[in-house]
């Protein structure tokens, strides 16, 4: 049986995710628009894979942690970043993804699922950590950290998805690059308590803004423009062929 810390976990780092998800993804599908912009099916089956993968990232870093020094964990937070986004692109830039739109929602799904594994087994590992007089206050600071790492990877991953949709895999993936890196530099500084407290604060407060800063561009700006460049594209074919 599911002890609490198994429970807070799994809501921890499955609602956040399925919550934004459905948020983001609800402008594209039905009832808001007539033809849904991806298909269902294959939306789910990368949340399936991005879940497995979020395991498999979580085992890499911990792993990691565990051999690093003083002298390695700026090389380790830097090689897993890139790790990690070259993993993503990989899987998204195969021949059957590229140029289509919906290669973009797929990427934005499967960054949820690896935020959802990754952030169950941190929190877990977090709350295990505590021990037995877990506090309110425990609770609500290992639901903000899942929630960065779901503004994380859900961004990174769509910015990276869009690019493959676009063709312009140069222009996106270092943007999404630097995210990541820019998050766990921060989030590190925070986490290991590199620097003195109260200063070590600055290091979440920008790890939680360049999180944000990532999904509200990739919800607000990087999708809607999207599909309107989609719309555009569709709208002027007929005209050149029926000038043809």
């Amino acid at each position: 049986m599911a002890d609490f810390n198994q429970l807070a976990a799994g809501v921890i780092g499955f609602g956040p995710a399925m919550t934004l998800m459905y948020f983001t993804l609800s402008n594209y599908t039905f009832p808001k628009v007539e033809k849904p912009f991806f298909d269902d099916r294959k939306l789910f089956a990368f949340f399936a894979l991005g879940v497995v993968l979020g395991m498999l990232v979580y085992a890499f870093e911990l792993y990691g942690n565990t051999i690093s020094t003083a002298y390695t964990i700026l090389l380790l937070i830097i090689g897993f970043a890139v790790m990690e986004e070259l993993m993503k692109l990989i899987i998204l830039n195969f021949p059957r993804f590229q140029r289509k739109i919906d290669t973009a929602f797929y990427g934005l799904a499967m960054g949820m699922g690896i935020a959802s594994t990754y952030t169950f087994a941190s929190v877990y590992v977090f709350l295990r950590d505590v021990g037995g007089s877990i506090q309110a206050v425990d609770i609500i600071v290992a639901a903000l950290l899942g929630l960065l790492f779901v503004l994380l990877h859900g961004s990174t991953t769509t910015l990276i998805g869009i690019g493959v949709a676009r063709g312009d895999v140069a222009g996106y993936f270092p943007e999404a690059l630097l995210i990541h890196l820019g998050f766990a530099l921060f989030y590190e500084s925070f986490f290991a308590g590199v620097l003195p407290e109260p200063w070590n604060l600055a290091g979440l407060i920008g790890a939680a803004a360049i999180a944000f800063y990532g999904y509200r561009k990739v919800h607000t700006l990087s999708l809607p423009v999207l599909i309107q460049d989609a719309k555009r594209l569709v709208q002027k074919t007929p005209q050149k062929k029926a000038s043809a």
